[in-house]
């Protein structure tokens, strides 16, 4: 091998070491960049958590009595949809025998 050859090879190693050393730091900036997101999210989940927590708790301490509970109100407007809905399946039925439809 002629030092021309030799010279290069020793010009590629280091050149190979430079990038490989290059793509290790790049590789640990994604790491450390994708920790401090996952991080952020978290810290934020975690403070809307708290927040959610502390208005629940708010809200069942300044509730009136004299209110009803959410699910009480639910129940109640189920059940007169379920009335008015029966109310109308009766007057279309009586509509038809009259009509003498059934």
């Amino acid at each position: 091998m002629t030092s021309n050859e030799i010279l290069m090879l020793v010009v590629g190693l280091f050149t190979g070491a430079q990038l490989t050393n290059l793509m290790h730091a790049v590789w640990a900036n994604q790491d450390a960049t994708r920790g401090a997101t996952e991080a952020e999210a978290a810290l934020k989940r975690a403070v809307g958590d708290r927040y959610l927590t502390s208005l629940w708790s708010y809200q069942r301490q300044h509730r009136r009595p004299s209110d009803p509970h959410p699910a009480e109100l639910l129940e109640a407007s189920v059940r007169d949809f379920e009335l008015k809905l029966w109310d109308a399946a009766d007057r279309i039925e009586d509509a038809a025998r009259r009509d003498g439809l059934l």
